[in-house]
């Protein structure tokens, strides 16, 4: 018998080391600022950049992987992604309208 093992998607990857390489580049910069107050500013960009990333991996895994199984998943997960997605969106707004627009 042969071994069907489920191959991860490249999407995921990809998605998984964009946010985890973005959210431990954020940790790195807050860390260094303290030390240096100028990489505070970077370290607000990357933690942008972080719930972007996020988000973007929501979207995904809710449009291409659950699809029309939403309505089936518990409501609870349902409300902890949705809590996660709306988080994400404000921090990366609140990011983009100090810097573009105030």
């Amino acid at each position: 018998m042969e071994n069907h093992e489920p191959k991860s998607s490249k999407a995921i990857m990809t998605f998984g080391i964009l946010v985890l390489g973005s959210a431990l580049i954020t940790v790195f910069l807050f860390l260094i600022s303290t030390k240096n107050p100028d990489f505070a500013g970077k370290a607000l960009f990357m933690f942008a950049m972080t719930s972007m990333f996020g988000v973007a991996f929501q979207i995904y895994m809710k449009e291409f992987r659950v699809k029309g199984n939403w309505k089936e998943l518990p409501i609870a997960f349902r409300f902890i992604w949705w809590t996660i997605f709306v988080a994400n969106t404000l921090n990366f707004m609140d990011y983009a309208i100090e810097t573009f627009i105030l």
